[in-house]
Parts: structure tokens; sequence; C-alpha cells
């Protein structure tokens, strides 16, 4: 017996678009030393709740000489985002779980 996604099909376009903005990084660079690393979702995010601080810190980074792109699928967040997810949610889990046993002691 197969195991069945815990999402349903309607949700699958939800959750590969999500996965895409996950996976696609917009990085800040100064020569070869990383400066930032955000999320396609979180500077999105950034960029609707405050315009006025995304355009002054592109504008100080580019004065400043730094150097901004976009990477598609970037190497360290490639995998699939479900994944992350549980993997994330396992190390709450433990973090958890080793601070009630410390606190027990």
């Amino acid at each position: 017996m197969s195991e069945q996604s815990p999402y349903a099909s309607k949700d699958r376009g939800q959750t590969r678009w999500f996965s895409f903005l996950y996976r696609t990084r917009v990085m800040v660079h100064k020569e070869e030393i990383p400066i930032v690393n955000l999320s396609l979702a979180f500077a999105l995010l950034a960029a609707i709740s405050a315009p006025w601080l995304v355009i002054a810190g592109l504008a100080i980074a580019l004065a400043l000489g730094y150097r901004i792109h976009v990477e598609r699928n970037a190497p360290g967040f490639s995998g699939d985002f479900q994944q992350v997810v549980r993997d994330a949610a396992g190390h709450v889990k433990v973090a958890v779980d080793q601070v009630v046993r410390e606190g027990k002691e």
C-alpha cells in the first residue's frame, strides 16, 4: 500500500509555488563575501510591507558597491521544501525535549 501525500491535489500548485519562492534566493555580495541571502518569498514580503526600506537599502547597497543578484535553485536550498519543514520540525522537537529534560534536573 503506497503512502498518500498529506496534501490534496489542489494544494500541489501552492506547494510548488512556495517551494519555488523558497529556493529562489536574493543575494547581496561584497566582492566574494556574501552579505545577505534571502528567499524570494521573504524579499517579496519585505517589499510589500516596507517598500521604502527596501528601496533605501537597495540604493545604499548599490552606492557602497555591493552586487545584488537573484539565484534560482540555490545549491543549499534546492531540496524538497517539505523535507526542509520535516527536518525543522524534528530539530524543534529535539530542542524542546532537551529543554524539558534540563528543567526537570
